[in-house]
């Protein structure tokens, strides 16, 4: 029992800190996978205190309650384990027929069935090539490398839930609206609109509660198969939709999401507005990353996510996910390169 005492003080500790240390790391910048790994750590901390003091207390009637909770939490991440596959390629059917053919878009698709091909192929193998050491290793190696993306899949899920569960008061001087393409090169989409109505809803909102105007910065350039840039076509849904053209500022030269900061930037100083004193918008999935671009021209603000179509969204996360993982590319690489070196070694030693 001392045993498990010494547990639980020695993860209570970590985990009260962790937390003190989560709330400061958020309220700076929760738009970083520091803040989900964080928080992810603080919660297994809490986790592994809480069951050391259950047992410690050596009580059968605490116990079993505890141990329901568990269950009962656990349940759907233990379902999903067992049939992520299939749930995979269900979506990614689902995403085939209803959205356009690009390869983006057989992401989940190809991973349900990644996921099915590479343990089959293990099993059938290990019948054929019993007792390989280089069978072995492959498959520890593959297992290494899922935990790892797993690790990173959750600090990202994490993360993500952080962007959504905290809102920017509503004390804004602007918000940008984040271009994504016309439809016939000139038509806003509805995930464009999308956007465009979280920046009206927040301009409504935020006149409710404070009083204090609003503008909207359009953010968009024309693109090659464009027939007028995104930019002014938004500013004309935006009229269409109620908002006063004073209300309205336009950037019509960026071509990508680091632009759209940048050129929007020089709007908001132009016309006066205190740069760090806004949000901008763009769809759920896509706030993360975006906020990582605002930073890095200077814009400290938040993002406000418009919703996406349920079925669309394991795609986008993924699609996110990657993204976000080529920006640290170097970093993954070594680890990886790691872990097969080390395998090696244990395999082969």
């Amino acid at each position: 029992m001392q045993f498990l005492h010494s547990i639980f003080m020695f993860t209570l500790i970590p985990a009260i800190w962790l937390t003190v240390g989560a709330y400061f790391l958020i309220k700076k910048n929760r738009y970083r996978l520091l803040s989900g790994m964080v928080v992810n750590t603080t919660i297994i901390a809490y986790f592994v205190a809480l069951t050391a003091f259950i047992i410690d207390i050596n009580n059968s009637t605490v116990g079993l309650i505890y141990g329901g909770i568990l269950f009962l939490l656990l349940l759907p991440i233990i379902f999903f384990m067992i049939s992520a596959a299939y749930l995979f390629i269900w979506n990614g059917i689902i995403v085939w027929r209803r959205e356009s053919h690009s390869l983006g878009n057989v992401l989940t698709l190809a991973i349900g069935i990644l996921l099915i091909v590479i343990p089959a192929f293990f099993t059938i193998t290990k019948d054929w090539w019993p007792n390989s050491k280089i069978l072995t290793y492959m498959q520890n190696t593959y297992s290494l490398l899922m935990l790892y993306v797993v690790f990173w899949v959750l600090t990202f899920l994490t993360s993500y839930v952080l962007t959504k569960v905290v809102h920017p008061k509503y004390d804004k001087d602007y918000a940008i609206v984040l271009g994504s393409g016309l439809i016939d090169g000139k038509i806003v989409s509805p995930l464009l609109g999308s956007r465009i109505q979280a920046a009206i809803d927040f301009q409504k909102k935020q006149m409710e509660k404070s009083g204090k105007a609003l503008k909207i910065i359009m953010s968009g350039g024309q693109g090659g198969d464009e027939k007028l840039p995104e930019g002014v076509a938004m500013k004309q849904y935006a009229l269409d939709k109620g908002v006063s053209e004073d209300d309205i500022l336009v950037d019509d030269q960026s071509k990508n999401t680091y632009q759209n900061m940048l050129y929007s930037k020089q709007v908001i100083e132009e016309a006066g507005l205190n740069p760090q004193a806004g949000i901008f918008t763009t769809n759920d999935y896509h706030v993360f990353r975006a906020a990582g671009f605002a930073r890095a021209v200077g814009l400290n603000i938040d993002g406000v996510g418009s919703k996406t179509s349920k079925y669309f969204l394991p795609n986008a996360l993924i699609r996110e996910y990657i993204a976000i993982l080529l920006r640290h590319k170097r970093f993954h690489a070594v680890v990886v390169a790691l872990i097969l070196l080390l395998n090696v070694g244990v395999f082969f030693s």
